[in-house]
């Protein structure tokens, strides 16, 4: 048997529960893909306990680099895989890869982005002054959700991590790591958040990471606007196939509009109200 990596791309959307190993869920993410893969006739329930994948994400988390690791006798065919996938979700790449190669485990650099649209302009300066502060080793327990399997392993190192406009009053946050806790990158965004509403200072940040134990956590930001942007490994090479990328360009452009739309509609509404209140 041979062993590949597929590289999938999927919506973020709460109409699934997210990706993650729970596989007795029907709307789970990794099990729709399991599915697939069975129908394609790659997998078997014998090989299904062996397969991994790079990350874990929220219900609502969206992906552009989730891969999955799985054993076969044939190689993959994408356009197959597919046909078994709802659009939302698309198999966009492959990589024959060594027996011993773990997409969790040997992923060198996770990048994730969030979106943010606050009500009024953000504080750029004090925000990139706290990210500056998080860049590092550092104990972001402070900064993650609860996990009893992840006690005393809260030290992380943040690579890179930067906010800068991508339209009015619209942000985005990127930033890597090898590795991230549960819920990290939504509590950072939710502290810069705090931030900008004057509801902490910046020495707060020092404190949330010295700190062993704190009254109240950064809130996490709702997930709906993050999303997996890159998984980068040292020696994995994903041929992608663009006929499956055409297709799920499609489909974001489909959801763009749709989304485009609404926000026209609620602009449209916030206006009529504001027009009422000043008669």
């Amino acid at each position: 048997m041979k062993k590949f990596a597929v590289c999938f791309g999927y919506l973020p959307m709460k109409d699934y529960l997210g990706f993650s190993s729970q596989l007795h869920l029907s709307n789970n993410i990794f099990t729709i893909i399991i599915s697939a893969l069975k129908n394609a006739r790659l997998v078997d329930s014998e090989i299904i306990p062996k397969i991994r994948f790079t990350s874990r994400t929220d219900r609502g988390v969206g992906a552009l680099s989730q891969v999955v690791a799985l054993y076969s006798k044939q190689v993959p065919i994408l356009s197959e895989i597919n046909s078994y996938l709802p659009e939302s979700i698309r198999a966009i790449g492959m990589s024959r890869v060594s027996s011993d190669f773990h997409p969790r485990r040997d992923a060198v650099m996770r990048t994730y982005s969030y979106f943010l649209a606050p009500e009024k302009e953000f504080n750029l300066s004090l925000a990139r002054k706290t990210l500056i502060i998080l860049v590092g080793d550092h104990n972001f327990r402070n900064f993650a959700k609860r996990n009893p399997k992840k006690e005393g392993k809260t030290i992380k190192t943040i690579e890179a991590a930067d906010i800068f406009p991508v339209g009015v009053n619209t942000y985005q946050i990127r930033i890597s790591s090898k590795s991230f806790l549960w819920q990290m990158v939504r509590r950072i965004v939710g502290h810069l958040s705090e931030l900008d509403n004057g509801k902490c200072d910046s020495q707060y940040t020092q404190f949330l990471l010295e700190s062993k134990t704190v009254k109240f956590k950064p809130k996490a930001a709702p997930p709906e606007n993050l999303i997996l942007e890159n998984v980068q490994y040292n020696d994995v090479q994903f041929h992608y196939d663009q006929k499956a990328l055409r297709s799920f360009q499609r489909t974001l452009t489909e959801h763009f509009l749709a989304a485009k739309a609404k926000t026209a509609l609620f602009d449209f509404m916030t206006s009529h109200f504001q027009e009422r209140m000043q008669l």
